[in-house]
C-alpha cells in the first residue's frame, strides 16, 4: 500500500479543521489559565468540576488514540474479537470510585502518588514516583506515535517531522491551560470523538448494506454472516484462556493506579458529584469502545473483500482507510479531527499527571514551605518538560503503537496498585510491605518482559510482543509480598510497627468518613489472608508453560 493510499489530497482542507479544532483548545486553556492562581487550581481545577464533564474529560482520558487506531488495528491484523475486552475497561472508573476515589477525595491527596507519600512515608512515595514516571512514559509514548501517524495523514510528511510539529503544538496548549483547561478540553474532544466515530461509520455501514447502520455500534451484525463465509475463524478464540485473563488483571487493576483517572475524580467539587460521574462515565465509554469494534469488524470486512492484507503500521490507519475509501474527503479530514481529540486528551490527562508527581509530590516534599507561586511555576516547567522528554523517547517506536500502552499498564497493575488499594482498606498494610512488594514485583515485571531480557519473556510471539501476559505472575507477587511482608515487619520491628499502625489507623479511619477512631473496621488480617490464597491459584496458573 503506498502513502498515495492513505493521504488526504486537498491538505487544507485537513489543515483547515485541525487549525480549528487547536485554535478552541487554545482559547479555553488561555481562559483557564486566567483563572489558575494555586498550585491546587493547576493540579485539580480547584476541586471545582461538576459530574457530567467529569464523566465525559475522564471518557476522554481514558479512551486514547488507541481506540481509533491501536484496537482497530488488532481487530484487523489479527482478527481478535476484542468485544470481550470493553468490558473489563469499563469496569475501571466504578471500580477506582468503589475502592478509593472517594477515600483519597477525603483525604485531600493530588495523587496516587501522594498517598503513598502520606500512608507510607516519603521513601515509598518516591518509589511509587519512579514507577509512576515510567509507567506514564510508556503509555504517553504509545499516543505520541498515533498523533504522529495522524499527521502523517494530514500534512503527507515522514514519521519525524510529525511527531516533533505535533509534541510542540499539544505541549504548549496544555502547559498554558493546566487541569482546568485539560477538564475542560477533554470534555470538548469526547464530544468530538463520538461524532467523529459514530456518524462517518454509520455513512460507512450504510454503503456496505447495513440495516442498522443508524446505531453503528450494533448495527454491524448485518455484516456477520457474509464475513464468516470470507474468514470462517473470525470469532474463534485464538489463544489460550490466560491470555484473556491476563488482559482483565492487567488492564482493569493497572487503571487502578493511574493518576490522570485518579485526578479525575479528584477534581469533583463532592463525593457526591465523583460518584455521579460513573454511570455517565461508562454511557460514553460502552458507545466509544462499542462502536470501535464496529469500526474494526467493518475494516476486516472491508479488506478481506477486496482480498487485500495489511501491514502492522497500515492496520494501524485502518479508521482513516475506511473513511478515505468509503466517505468524502471532508468526512475523513473530521475523523482526524476525532483521532487527533483522542490521542490529545489522554496525553493532557497523562502530561498534568506527570507535572503532579514532579512538582507537587518530588518537589514539594523536599520543600514543603515552598510559596505558591513558585509551585506553579515548577508546575509550568514540569508540564513542559514531560512533552519534551516524551517526544524524545518516542522518535523510535514499537511497530504496534498500542504495545508500550499494554505494558504500561501491567507494570501500574502490579507495582504501583497493590500498596495503594491495600493501603486504603487495611491499616496493618505497613512502610516494609509495601517498599518490599512494590519493588520485587515490578522488577520482576520488567524482568520478565520481552524488552529487557528476552530470554526470560513469558510467552512467544504475539503473547510475548504484547508485553502484558506476565501481569499474571507479577500481580499476584505484588499482592502477596505486600501482604506477607507487611505482616512478617509488624512481627519483626513490634515497636516501631505498633506507632506506624496507630498512624494509619488514624489516617485510614478519616478517609472512610468515620469522625470516631476505633482499631476495629480495618485491623483484621483474615480477608487479607484470604487475599492471598486468592492469588495463589492465578500465580500457579501463570507459572504454566504458555
Amino acid at each position: 500500500m503506498s502513502e498515495a493510499d492513505w493521504q488526504i489530497q486537498n491538505i487544507w482542507l485537513g489543515m483547515g479543521i485541525t487549525l480549528a479544532v487547536f485554535a478552541l483548545y487554545y482559547i479555553v486553556a488561555v481562559i483557564s489559565n486566567k483563572k489558575t492562581h494555586t498550585s491546587a487550581d493547576l493540579y485539580l481545577a480547584g476541586r471545582s468540576i461538576g459530574p457530567v464533564v467529569n464523566s465525559l474529560a475522564a471518557a476522554s482520558t481514558w479512551m486514547s488514540v488507541a481506540t481509533f487506531l491501536g484496537v482497530v488495528a488488532l481487530i484487523q491484523q489479527l482478527h481478535l474479537p476484542f468485544v470481550y475486552m470493553w468490558i473489563q475497561l469499563i469496569l475501571s472508573v466504578p471500580l477506582l470510585v468503589l475502592l478509593y476515589g472517594a477515600s483519597l477525595w477525603r483525604s485531600g491527596v493530588y495523587t496516587s502518588v501522594h498517598f503513598v507519600q502520606m500512608r507510607y512515608g516519603r521513601s515509598a512515595g518516591y518509589l511509587a514516583a519512579v514507577w509512576m514516571l515510567l509507567i506514564m512514559l510508556m503509555y504517553m509514548i504509545g499516543q505520541f506515535i498515533g498523533i504522529a501517524k495522524v499527521f502523517e495523514v494530514l500534512l503527507g510528511l515522514p514519521y519525524t517531522p510529525s511527531l516533533i510539529i505535533s509534541a510542540l503544538v499539544i505541549t504548549g496548549y496544555i502547559t498554558v491551560g493546566g487541569m482546568k483547561g485539560a477538564t475542560y478540553n477533554d470534555a470538548i474532544q469526547m464530544v468530538i470523538m463520538m461524532v467523529a466515530l459514530l456518524v462517518p461509520l454509520a455513512a460507512i455501514l450504510k454503503q456496505m448494506g447495513v440495516a442498522g447502520y443508524w446505531f453503528p455500534p450494533l448495527g454491524y451484525g448485518d455484516l456477520t454472516d457474509v464475513l464468516l463465509e470470507r474468514l470462517p475463524t473470525f470469532f474463534d478464540l485464538k489463544y489460550e484462556p490466560r491470555f484473556y485473563l491476563a488482559l482483565f488483571v492487567a488492564l482493569t487493576l493497572g487503571t487502578l493506579g493511574l493518576p490522570q483517572l485518579a485526578q479525575r475524580v479528584l477534581t469533583s467539587s463532592s463525593i457526591r458529584t465523583a460518584r455521579r460521574v460513573v454511570p455517565w462515565f461508562c454511557l460514553w465509554v460502552g458507545l466509544m469502545f462499542l462502536g470501535t469494534y464496529a469500526m474494526g469488524f467493518a475494516g476486516v470486512y472491508h479488506f478481506a473483500s477486496i482480498g487485500e492484507t495489511l501491514t502492522p503500521e497500515a492496520a494501524d490507519k485502518t479508521t482513516l482507510l475506511l473513511n478515505l475509501a468509503y466517505n468524502p474527503e471532508w468526512v475523513s479530514a473530521f475523523v482526524i479531527a476525532g483521532v487527533l481529540a483522542a490521542g490529545v486528551s489522554t496525553i493532557a490527562g497523562l502530561m498534568i499527571g506527570i507535572a503532579t508527581v514532579v512538582g507537587h509530590d518530588i518537589v514539594g516534599s523536599f520543600k514543603p514551605e515552598m510559596p505558591e507561586i513558585k509551585k506553579l511555576r515548577w508546575g509550568y516547567v514540569a508540564l513542559a518538560g514531560t512533552g519534551v522528554v516524551s517526544m524524545l523517547v518516542s522518535l523510535d517506536p514499537p511497530a504496534f503503537l498500542i504495545t508500550s500502552i499494554f505494558w504500561a499498564f501491567g507494570l501500574c497493575a502490579t507495582a504501583v496498585t497493590p500498596m495503594v488499594v491495600l493501603g486504603v482498606w487495611s491499616t496493618r498494610i505497613n512502610f516494609w510491605g509495601a517498599i518490599f512488594g512494590s519493588t520485587v514485583s515490578g522488577l520482576l515485571y520488567i524482568a520478565l518482559s520481552p524488552y529487557v531480557f528476552p530470554d526470560f519473556s513469558i510467552g512467544s510471539g504475539l503473547i510475548a510482543k504484547l508485553g502484558y501476559s506476565v501481569a499474571l505472575i507479577t500481580v499476584p507477587v505484588g499482592f502477596i509480598l505486600t501482604i506477607l511482608g507487611s505482616l512478617a515487619a509488624e512481627r519483626a520491628f513490634a515497636g516501631v510497627a505498633a506507632g506506624e499502625l496507630s498512624r494509619a489507623q488514624a489516617m485510614v479511619e478519616g478517609m472512610h468518613g468515620w469522625a470516631t477512631v476505633t482499631r476495629e473496621r480495618y485491623n483484621g488480617v483474615q480477608w487479607l489472608l484470604i487475599l492471598c490464597a486468592l492469588w495463589v491459584p492465578v500465580l500457579i496458573w501463570g507459572l504454566q508453560p504458555w
